[in-house]
């Protein structure tokens, strides 16, 4: 039973040190990403709605093949006018990692 539990522990922290180095180079790879977004706004820059942290997500995923859940893609405040914005991803194991996303007129 002992040796069981030992086999189990060393499994979770393996999956576990490999859940963190994905993370880790997850974070890598976003470093340098700028996620290129339209939308449709009105005047003086504002968009009709805002982008969402699934838009962000969508668009890691179709331009650099990154998969980045949603709930991972924290925004400081609500993206609600055109330009480039700094967004966080927090992607487990206290690793985090910052990249730009771009906003332009469709």
């Amino acid at each position: 039973a002992i040796n069981t539990m030992n086999l189990k522990e060393k499994a979770r922290r393996a999956e576990e040190a490999a859940n963190r180095q994905a993370a880790v180079e997850m974070g890598g790879k976003l470093k340098n990403v700028t996620v290129k977004l339209t939308a449709k706004g009105g005047k003086e820059g504002k968009l009709f709605g805002a982008i969402t942290s699934k838009e962000i997500s969508e668009g890691l995923a179709s331009q650099f093949q990154l998969d980045v859940p949603k709930q991972k893609i924290v925004l400081d405040e609500p993206i609600k006018a055109f330009g480039t914005y700094e967004v966080k991803a927090k992607l487990g194991y206290e690793v985090s990692a910052r990249f730009s996303v771009s906003v332009s007129e469709e």
